[in-house]
C-alpha cells in the first residue's frame, strides 16, 4: 500500500467516524448506528476543526449545528481543551467563534474569539486543504470571501448557515451529557454527575482531570451536589474523600426504565483520545517523507498506544492495537486494519 493510500485510509475512517458522532447529535446526515459511548461535544469540536479542513461539507455542517445548538457547548471546558492544543487549532477555534458571534451569539462566543486571536501568521492560507498538496488555489474572482475567517488569516468563501441541523435529542443514550446539562445547566455540576454515573466513585482531582475542568471548580460542585443527599461521600484510604451516587436510582430516574434493562453508555476520555488521534494524523503526515520502515512503525506505535489504552480502559470490545511483535514492514497493514475495525468501514 502506498503512503498516500495509507493516509487516506486513516483520514477517511476518522472522517466517517466524525460524521456518525455529529449525526447522532443533530448534524444533517445519517447516523448508521447508535453509539455505545457518551458523546463529548467539546472534544469532538476540537478534533473536527483540524480534520474537517479535509472535508469542507463536514466542517460547514458543524458550523450550522453550532448556530442551532451552540448553547449546549461548555465554553469553560472548551477553553481548557484549547489550552492543551496547538496554536493552529486555537486559531481555527477563534475564526469559528468570530463566525458564531456574527450570528447573534456574541455574548457566548466573543470572548473566546478574542482569547484565540494570538500568534496569527502574517500570510493567509486556505481554510480547506487539498490532501497532501502544498499549493492551493485561493479562489475565483468575484466570489465573496468570508472576512470573519480572513481575520485569522484563513481564506474561504462566504459561509451562510443553512439552519437545517436538528436540535439535540437529549434522551438518546449517547446524549446523556446533554440531558444532564438540561437538568443542571451547562457547567461543572452536569459533568460531575455524568462522571459519577459512569464510575464507581471519584476523588475531586481525578474527576476534574477526566471532565476537563479545574480541581477547585470540580470540588466546589461536588460539595454542593452532596448537600442534596443524592450525591454521597465516603472515606477511602488516609482521609481521602471520594464521591459516589446510587447508579441504579439515578439511571432509573433519568431513563424512566428498569435498571436491568437500561443500555448505559460507556465513558471514554474523549479529550485524551481525540488529542491522540490528532497526533496520529500529524505522525502520518510526517512519516510520508520518511523511508525507514523502523522509524515509521516506531512513531505510529507511540501515537497509537494512547488510543489503544483509552479504548481498553473503557471496556469496549475492540481488537488489540498492533504490538511490538509486528515487524516494521508489516505494521502499516496491521495499523490500517485496526483503524478500520474501530473507527469506520473500509470504502
Amino acid at each position: 500500500m502506498s503512503q498516500k493510500d495509507f493516509r487516506d485510509t486513516f483520514l477517511n475512517n476518522i472522517i466517517d467516524f466524525l460524521w456518525r458522532q455529529w449525526s447522532a447529535i443533530g448534524v444533517l446526515g445519517e447516523a448508521r448506528a447508535k453509539e455505545s459511548w457518551v458523546i463529548d461535544p467539546e472534544a469532538l469540536l476540537v478534533l473536527t476543526l483540524d480534520i474537517g479542513r479535509y472535508e469542507p461539507r463536514l466542517f460547514d455542517e458543524v458550523m450550522d449545528w453550532l448556530v442551532t445548538n451552540g448553547y449546549w457547548i461548555d465554553i469553560q471546558r472548551l477553553r481548557g481543551i484549547l489550552r492543551e492544543s496547538t496554536d493552529e487549532t486555537c486559531r481555527l477555534m477563534g475564526a469559528v467563534s468570530e463566525f458564531l458571534s456574527s450570528q447573534g451569539l456574541e455574548r457566548k462566543w466573543n470572548n473566546l474569539a478574542k482569547l484565540c486571536y494570538k500568534n496569527i501568521p502574517k500570510e493567509r492560507e486556505p481554510l480547506f486543504k487539498l490532501r497532501y498538496i502544498e499549493k492551493h488555489i485561493e479562489g475565483i474572482a468575484g466570489i465573496p470571501v468570508d472576512e470573519r475567517f480572513l481575520k485569522y488569516k484563513l481564506f474561504r468563501t462566504l459561509l451562510t448557515p443553512s439552519k437545517k441541523s436538528r436540535e439535540v435529542i437529549p434522551t438518546a443514550e449517547s446524549n446523556i451529557r446533554f440531558m444532564l446539562r438540561a437538568l443542571f445547566g451547562v457547567g461543572s455540576r452536569a459533568e460531575c454527575v455524568l462522571y459519577l454515573l459512569t464510575h464507581d466513585a471519584g476523588h475531586p482531582s481525578e474527576v476534574a482531570k477526566a471532565i476537563g475542568l479545574s480541581v477547585r471548580g470540580t470540588q466546589d460542585a461536588l460539595i454542593d451536589l452532596s448537600k442534596s443527599g443524592l450525591v454521597l461521600t465516603r472515606i477511602k484510604g488516609k482521609r481521602k474523600i471520594e464521591y459516589w451516587l446510587s447508579q441504579e436510582r439515578w439511571w432509573e430516574f433519568l431513563s424512566k426504565g428498569s435498571y436491568g434493562e437500561i443500555k448505559r453508555p460507556v465513558w471514554l476520555d474523549w479529550i485524551a483520545l481525540f488529542e491522540a488521534l490528532s497526533k496520529v494524523w500529524a505522525v502520518l503526515l510526517e512519516i510520508g517523507k520518511t523511508k525507514s520502515e523502523y522509524i515509521k512503525s516506531s512513531k505510529l506505535r507511540d501515537a497509537m498506544e494512547i488510543v489503544g489504552n483509552e479504548f481498553a480502559q473503557s471496556g469496549i470490545d475492540i481488537p488489540p492495537i498492533p504490538g511490538r511483535g509486528v515487524r516494521p514492514e508489516n505494521y502499516e497493514k496491521a495499523f490500517r486494519e485496526f483503524i478500520i475495525r474501530v473507527f469506520g468501514v473500509e470504502e
